[in-house]
């Protein structure tokens, strides 16, 4: 804690593990986790734990499934509340939703997407979601969860995009850099939040356990 007798709050992001059919442009495509997948977020969260007991009072989830299922069975297993928040769901790819990278270079050339990789905030996907849209919305959930956290210790299950754009909140850094932390599948981080006689500050503890 930065500030004496700050209240604190902590936030782990866990980006959701490895969805059935593999990896593929998803955004919005509402695929379950495969058996790998289920075993990836499982080992993140489970080395979390102190003598058996896992560190969260709440779960915020994606309503996405590979995200949502996770998030239920575990609320389900160490009786924690479970809150789905729409404003979590993943990137909409538009054009791209359930293609392989191959698949929308054999379709339309290599120009467009990569140019969104470099700098999605200026090109994005045909028929999807802008980067600006999506980080207003993110921006305002993740303000309500500061300002109204359901716990002490939240853990928040998303996506890539989420998790970093969740982030890029904590930083700021620029949109057009909002990809800047690669995660992984079942990639954690934590944020930690702390309201004082100043104003509130938010830290980035660790990046992509």
């Amino acid at each position: 804690m930065r500030f004496p007798e700050a209240e604190q709050t902590t936030i782990d992001l866990l980006r959701h593990g490895e969805p059935v059919g593999g990896r593929m442009l998803r955004g919005s495509t509402d695929h379950p986790l495969s058996e790998t997948g289920w075993q990836q977020v499982t080992d993140a969260v489970m080395r979390q734990t102190v003598d058996g007991h896992l560190p969260y009072d709440a779960i915020v989830t994606s309503p996405l499934t590979r995200c949502r299922e996770f998030a239920l069975w575990l609320g389900e297993e160490f009786d924690l509340p479970v809150q789905v928040e729409d404003d979590f769901a993943e990137l909409h790819l538009g054009q791209w939703e359930g293609k392989t990278h191959a698949q929308v270079f054999a379709e339309e050339g290599t120009e467009r997407m990569s140019a969104f990789w470099f700098d999605p905030a200026a090109v994005s996907p045909p028929g999807g979601e802008t980067l600006q849209a999506f980080d207003a919305r993110l921006a305002e959930a993740w303000q309500q969860l500061l300002s109204n956290p359901p716990s002490k210790h939240v853990l928040v299950v998303a996506h890539l995009f989420v998790c970093n754009g969740l982030l890029r909140q904590v930083i700021e850094q620029p949109l057009s850099r909002v990809l800047a932390m690669d995660l992984p599948y079942a990639a954690m981080s934590r944020v930690r939040h702390e309201r004082h006689a100043l104003g509130e500050t938010s830290f980035v503890e660790w990046i992509g356990r």
